[in-house]
């Protein structure tokens, strides 16, 4: 089978750790199923930038995108995307599963596809995206409604997308997530604190790509009114990109870092006070399940599959109510309310990535009834 990975370049935080994490474990279960497992990347899909830190089988680019002046007129009328699946087809061997971590690639003739579906909030709330974002995601509801079977990444995922396109449940699976290995309870590197300026237990945190749907302008919102009622410990936010009407900016109390290792990450989790996602949509919430993995205490949204992610182990509340916020962030001044909430947190059932992989393998057999 042939999993596209040709989408994590373009992809930001916990898309491209999703994809990267699920291609690994794959790896490593798939043979033990009597699959061959063959991570795919196609440069053409994402030109001058550099492709997944993964062996992958690469679709060599045509010559003729390589010719100075003559290649305006195939990337104009889309030689090389039209003649995708033909190339592809040589590698599938007939019978074969094609899956899609995104919509970047055609797949040959003959071959099962599956899409992997994060959620549907690029279609049902179009304004939170870019353009090219909006157009996959409805490239990528025409290959479901045209007979691909899903992959959802969280149970509320794969219900969504059961009502949404009114399909059969066997067609859809629920492949779920977990946090990579790296990420475990333990002291926070006092190197990393003292280089960030951070204190342990000294700061609030959110990880994440700086989007509408993170709700970022309302997290600026209440922890600006928690300092006015005595807050002073920092808040940092996590990520990337940053589109639409989020104003991220540097202000009182407020840190931005971008760019920063997994090392960094995880020691960030580790000597955060809370982990705060006030996020309005969410098809999984990788952060609480990387921050439960460290310990962390957690105070989310209840909204979407933040609801079944966070469960007993965090507080959830109304992405849109200020003074639950503010009351929630204030009384965390408290020692024994933050103790309480890193209990919660420590509770919290972990699953593996091999788990993860030897479920998406076992929906491969079914589908292909072998």
């Amino acid at each position: 089978m042939l999993f596209d990975l040709s989408i994590v370049p373009h992809a930001l935080g916990g898309v491209s750790r999703y994809l990267l994490s699920v291609a690994g474990a794959l790896s490593e279960v798939a043979d033990s199923f009597g699959i061959e497992f063959i991570p795919l990347d196609v440069p053409a899909a994402h030109p001058g930038v550099p492709g997944p830190e993964m062996d992958c089988l690469v679709l060599g680019t045509p010559f003729y995108l390589k010719i100075p002046l003559f290649r305006r007129i195939p990337i104009r009328k889309r030689w090389e995307e039209i003649s995708r699946a033909h190339r592809l087809g040589a590698y599938a061997g007939g019978k074969s599963i094609f899956h899609h971590s995104g919509v970047q690639t055609e797949y040959p003739a003959g071959s099962l596809s599956i899409i992997t579906v994060y959620d549907l909030s690029a279609l049902e709330n179009p304004q939170w995206y870019t353009k090219e974002t909006v157009i996959f995601a409805e490239r990528e509801a025409r290959l479901i409604e045209g007979g691909s079977s899903v992959m959802a990444i969280s149970e509320w995922t794969r219900q969504q997308v059961i009502d949404y396109f009114g399909l059969p449940p066997e067609r859809v699976f629920c492949a779920g997530g977990a946090a990579d290995s790296i990420f475990f309870p333990g002291p926070p590197s006092s190197a990393i604190m003292e280089d960030l300026g951070l204190e342990p237990g000294g700061y609030f945190l959110h990880v994440g790509n700086f989007v509408p749907r993170k709700n970022i302008p309302f997290l600026l919102d209440v922890y600006g009114i928690s300092r006015e009622k005595g807050i002073e410990i920092p808040l940092v936010l996590v990520g990337e990109g940053g589109w639409g009407d989020v104003a991220i900016g540097e202000g009182p109390g407020v840190r931005v870092l971008r760019n920063l290792s997994d090392r960094t990450i995880v020691e960030l989790y580790r000597g955060a006070r809370a982990l705060l996602c006030p996020s309005r949509f969410e098809g999984l919430g990788l952060p609480v399940l990387e921050a439960f993995a460290c310990g962390t205490p957690v105070i989310s949204s209840n909204t979407t599959a933040l609801s079944d992610t966070v469960g007993e182990n965090g507080i959830q509340l109304d992405p849109f109510d200020h003074q639950a916020w503010v009351s929630e962030i204030t009384a965390l001044e408290e020692p024994a309310r933050v103790n309480e909430l890193r209990r919660m947190s420590s509770s919290a059932v972990r699953k593996d990535w091999l788990d993860v992989g030897r479920g998406i393998c076992g929906f491969y057999r079914k589908i292909s009834g072998s």
